[in-house]
């Protein structure tokens, strides 16, 4: 009787909230919150300001014009557009060349995987400034690339490479490649084996199970990295900035003309904000996308 008199009474108890976890994560969300959120308030409110003369000089407004002057300008559109194509020949150019080997990544075991994993990760161990710098020393009409190509007789004129979206797009996919393939692999070892022996003996060839079982299964790997590479393609500063130059300006670029070389702190903050809400729709836009292609396959 006791027994159940105090089961009972444990029952009613209130159960009390485990904080645990609040506690452990509140560092972390104290630091988004100063750092990034309050910088990412203090540049919108930034952007809002507007300036008119007054009795007592020049007098702060709230206005919406640097936004307008951005999205009724050909020019900065122009640099929006080739912003956002430069970050989908990246993503896309990442996702071919990523996919085959994550593949091969995903199938191999022991020292072989060691030994590709570290071959993806090497790169990440090197400055992207470094790197670029590399990428201008390859991509320049005496480059060893023209060189080569020269030299072989493929060519008879250089290529030109630099100061162009083309060499842009190459350093960028090189650079921005691991974090592809770290997502695609991620996705490609939660695939269970045995669908793929289950799909042999129904007498599925190699082409049918590639795109009626492997593809589909790592579709959240292939959305997560190419989200991923195009939110660091359309940011990237350094690589546009050395290889393409002032001929070929990005929105990261145009950003850093209007807020450090301008002091244009208003206008270069409305084209910060216009960059995240374009972005933020089409990631949108593609989780959408994909959530509903994931039910479809269900």
């Amino acid at each position: 009787m006791s027994q159940a008199t105090s089961e009972l009474a444990a029952a009613e108890r209130p159960e009390r909230r485990d904080w645990s976890p609040l506690l452990l994560a509140a560092p972390n969300l104290i630091w988004l919150l100063l750092f990034m959120t309050g910088a990412l308030v203090t540049l919108a409110i930034m952007s809002l300001h507007g300036y008119e003369a007054g009795g007592r000089g020049i007098l702060p407004t709230w206005e919406l014009t640097h936004y307008k002057a951005f999205l009724t300008d050909r020019f900065f559109l122009d640099i929006l557009v080739r912003s956002l194509l430069m970050s989908l020949y990246v993503t896309l150019w990442c996702l071919l060349l990523g996919f085959p080997f994550a593949y091969a990544l995903s199938r191999v075991r022991g020292w072989k995987r060691a030994v590709l994993y570290f071959v993806v990760l090497a790169p990440l161990l090197t400055s992207a400034v470094v790197r670029t710098f590399g990428w201008m020393i390859l991509l320049s009409n005496n480059g060893f690339i023209n060189k080569t190509l020269m030299n072989i007789g493929l060519i008879e004129m250089p290529i030109p490479m630099m100061y162009r979206m083309t060499g842009i797009v190459i350093a960028l996919v090189q650079v921005l490649l691991p974090f592809m393939i770290l997502a695609l692999d991620a996705a490609l070892l939660n695939i269970d084996r045995q669908l793929y022996d289950a799909a042999r003996n129904l007498g599925a060839g190699a082409a049918r199970i590639f795109f009626q079982v492997t593809l589909p299964l790592a579709l959240p790997g292939i959305v997560s990295g190419s989200i991923l590479v195009f939110t660091l393609a359309i940011s990237a500063f350094v690589t546009p900035a050395l290889i393409g130059g002032p001929r070929i300006p990005v929105m990261a670029t145009l950003i850093y003309q209007q807020g450090i070389a301008l002091l244009n702190w208003p206008f270069g903050g409305a084209i910060s904000f216009v960059l995240l809400a374009v972005l933020l729709s089409i990631l949108g836009l593609a989780l959408a996308i994909a959530g509903r292609g994931r039910r479809a396959a269900r």
